[in-house]
């Protein structure tokens, strides 16, 4: 099994609303990661990254996106030689458009996701091109995409009421959790430390 890094752009913001702490007006840049997943038995994508909408997007507010259209998700495939038709399953963390605002360009995959979200659905309206797996975290924490223990969905609601992470055994790292917006910088995961939001 082998594990891909990608980035969609980054989204401008003010700390204070990612970690607790007193509120300044001190600026962070968040990256927006997404991965890729090569397993026997498909193709995986852990999110899908910021939506094509997002080039040039100049709004205000608290979360500004940056994106260039070679960082769509898309664009970042193709760098390792990846159609999005390749991709079979599809991971997203929750509904924020920066974290499934990808999803537009796939049309095949199996997309999991947890029920809860879906029904607190915020960001993504169009669900139809995909075949959705509806899970139940809260009665299955974990779920075992292919039933070898090596691609694990985590029920770690928090961020979004459906939030979910996703849990690696990879051969040379050994067990590797993508916790998405669960854990935005390493002060949440001091013993006082919590996320902002």
């Amino acid at each position: 099994m082998k594990l891909h890094l990608f980035q969609c752009g980054t989204i401008r913001t003010k700390k204070h609303l990612l970690v607790k702490g007193p509120e300044t007006d001190a600026e962070f840049v968040v990256p927006i990661p997404f991965f890729g997943i090569e397993h026997p038995a498909g193709k995986v994508l852990f999110d899908t990254g910021q939506p094509l909408s997002a080039v040039g997007c100049a709004t205000g507010g608290n979360y500004i996106p940056a994106m260039d259209e070679a960082d769509y998700v898309s664009h970042q495939l193709a760098r390792i030689g990846w159609q999005t038709s390749d991709i079979t399953h599809i991971v997203l963390s929750h509904l924020h458009a920066d974290h499934a605002g990808g999803i537009e360009a796939f049309q095949d995959a199996v997309c999991f996701l947890q029920e809860s979200e879906l029904t607190h659905g915020h960001g993504i309206t169009d669900r139809s091109p995909l075949r959705w797996h509806l899970l139940r975290g809260e009665q299955q924490p974990r779920y075992d995409v292919f039933g070898d223990g090596t691609v694990q969905i985590v029920f770690t609601p928090g961020h979004t009421p459906g939030h979910q992470s996703l849990l690696l055994e990879l051969k040379e790292w050994g067990p590797t959790l993508l916790a998405a917006d669960s854990v935005y910088t390493n002060e949440v995961l001091e013993p006082e430390g919590f996320p902002g939001v």
